[in-house]
């Protein structure tokens, strides 16, 4: 992913324009299915931050995203919730979480990337860790400025996953058209 495309403002603003009628109510229903209540929970990638705010509802959740602008804006809106500013490849945290979670940002990463992420996401993760992740479907990428967009079929997936990972669920489903995207929760795979 560009270093640079969701640091500047405008691109930020143009962002935030195009999901203003983004709900999450789907996203959050999914997550209240797959994962514990009890669990403690990182979302790498906040964005706008409306995932975060659905899901801070119902557990303790810690957003963080690479693009301090993003970071800002919530943080400056939303000062009681924990928020940090971090690399999705590296995740330099020194705390372990119960669950990793994006909703349509690890495509954003070249593979070589999305497989260190994964790995680094398993290290942060405790015993029984989960992950939850959201991809657009389909072969290829684009890029739109400096903005990388990877797309991939369940095939592929599964071979970065199960690395590190058992697969509990991996499903297409409905964003903009039918089975456009994949929803995977997989747990860490204790050694």
């Amino acid at each position: 992913m560009s270093e640079s495309f969701f640091e500047k403002e405008k691109n930020v603003r143009q962002y935030l324009e195009m999901t203003a009628d983004y709900d999450g109510q789907w996203f959050l229903e999914q997550f209240l299915k797959h994962i514990p209540k009890e669990y403690r929970a990182l979302e790498l990638g906040i964005g706008p931050g409306k995932d975060l705010e659905n899901i801070r509802q119902h557990y303790d959740v810690v957003g963080s995203d690479y693009s301090f602008v993003f970071a800002e804006l919530y943080k400056r809106s939303h000062p009681e919730v924990k928020i940090m500013v971090l690399d999705a490849v590296s995740i330099k945290v020194k705390e372990q979480f119960d669950c990793i979670y994006t909703n349509k940002v690890l495509h954003h990463l070249p593979t070589e990337d999305l497989i260190q992420s994964l790995q680094r996401q398993s290290e942060v993760l405790s015993q029984d860790g989960l992950v939850f992740h959201t991809f657009w479907r389909g072969s290829g990428q684009d890029k739109y400025d400096d903005l990388l967009f990877n797309y991939y079929e369940t095939n592929e997936l599964k071979k970065f996953f199960e690395q590190h990972y058992t697969i509990l669920c991996i499903e297409y489903y409905k964003e903009l058209k039918e089975n456009d995207s994949i929803l995977v929760v997989a747990q860490k795979t204790t050694k």
